[in-house]
């Protein structure tokens, strides 16, 4: 009998296999509640605004909820790695229902500075959890799964930023926007009716456990991964914005700007599921330098041409290049990170994507006032190509830290024949 023996293939991997994992349905059914308020929030708090005072009003709760958002994200995705994530998460979404709450029954009887308050308490007090969640996934997934556990992670993000507007923007002029605060309060307290059965890990008891980097530290070591993020939601905030004037000087109908901007979501779902199904060539680094110019050379299609294929074009594209770019920017924090610093650091690239969009607004609205929505286009995507090279270059020099082992490769390697002796 020959001491030699066959490798064992390893499995493709298969969203079947993400799903049936022990709290594998729990975790993407918890995420999806989770991010429907978020998604939610910004129509409902401007018809919130306008039913109590005017559309400026809504805008301003509108963004005190974002900004919220941004500034509290790293400090509360720190508070998952320093602490029990099951005791976290109750906490924040807690909390988040019941400031979601007060703010429907408050509105019309209190000063607009309260209401301005409470909003940017709701976006800061659960700001961390979308990273922590995001953290449980990646470190409770075998390596070989990661791809695609992120990939339909991905697909249901855009599933719900696809379908939240839409469900704010009916509950709010079919019933009233105080319905539409009040639904997100439950949403956001759904969780918490099985957060025991979402898949996370125990937090590490040993005595000699290295304590989680400071949220300062994560910043230095992944400011490059971090800045991408923020580069990427910059591009695809600057043509949110320039989308419409570009439409209107074009002779195009403004409601089409819904259309665009929903052939762009699809995309990144489909796109989102077809690149978690598989590994693909390259590094993260690598990936990145070929999709980002790819989706910011797509998107310069509106300023090239203005006819209307080209603007549906420039945006299906750019939906099937976003995609792939998120999950790699999750995968490649993960590679230059330490594990019990992953919530931080996925909360961090909330935080950018968030800062990013707001100042692709503000420029983009900015320049469309002062000069043509043509120019407009044309400086956003250059501007983005500049901090994606910069941000590339530094991410190249930098070694991971927080890699694989090869003791985390046996482990899995054990877990994939389990799940297959399973099956």
């Amino acid at each position: 009998m020959s001491g030699n023996t066959a490798p064992v293939a390893r499995p493709v991997p298969t969203y079947r296999d993400v799903l049936c994992r022990e709290g594998g349905t729990a975790w993407y059914v918890a995420m999806g509640l989770i991010r429907t308020p978020v998604a939610m929030a910004p129509l409902a708090l401007v018809f919130l605004g306008h039913s109590t005072g005017s559309f400026s009003a809504g805008g301003v709760l509108a963004a005190s909820h974002a900004l919220g958002e941004a500034v509290g994200a790293p400090f509360m995705g720190r508070g998952f790695d320093r602490r029990p994530f099951l005791g976290q998460l109750r906490f924040a979404l807690l909390a988040e229902a019941l400031v979601f709450a007060a703010v429907a029954v408050l509105a019309g009887h209190t000063p607009l500075a309260l209401l301005v308050a409470l909003a940017f308490a709701a976006g800061a007090v659960a700001a961390g959890v979308p990273g922590g969640m995001r953290a449980q996934l990646s470190g409770t997934t075998p390596e070989h799964l990661r791809h695609t556990a992120l990939g339909l992670e991905s697909a249901l993000n855009q599933a719900v930023w696809a379908a939240g507007p839409v469900l704010a923007s009916l509950v709010s002029t079919q019933a009233s926007p105080r319905i539409a605060l009040l639904l997100m309060a439950v949403v956001s307290a759904a969780p918490l009716a099985f957060a025991g059965r979402i898949r996370h890990a125990a937090p590490d008891a040993r005595a000699d456990a290295p304590e989680p980097a400071g949220t300062l530290s994560v910043v230095r070591m992944a400011w490059p991964t971090v800045l991408l993020a923020a580069a990427i939601m910059f591009l695809v905030g600057a043509m949110d914005v320039a989308l419409p004037a570009r439409l209107e000087s074009t002779g195009q109908q403004l409601a089409l700007t819904g259309v665009i901007t929903g052939a762009f979501a699809l995309a990144s779902i489909a796109a989102g599921l077809v690149y978690g199904r598989r590994t693909w060539p390259g590094s993260p680094g690598t990936q990145t330098l070929f999709l980002l110019p790819a989706m910011t050379a797509a998107l310069t299609l509106c300023a090239v041409t203005g006819r209307l294929w080209a603007f549906f074009a420039a945006f299906l594209l750019g939906g099937l290049f976003y995609s792939p770019l998120m999950i790699i920017r999750n995968l490649a924090l993960q590679n230059r990170l330490p594990q019990n610093v992953w919530a931080t650091g996925f909360s961090l690239l909330y935080a950018a994507g968030g800062l990013g969009y707001g100042a692709a607004a503000l420029l983009t609205a900015g320049l469309v006032k002062a000069t043509t929505p043509v120019v407009t286009i044309v400086v956003c995507t250059a501007l983005t190509t500049v901090i994606g090279l910069v941000a590339g270059i530094g991410e190249r020099r930098g070694a991971a830290p927080g890699g694989t082992s090869k003791e985390d490769g046996a482990r899995d390697d054990a877990t994939v024949r389990q799940e297959t002796e399973a099956r």
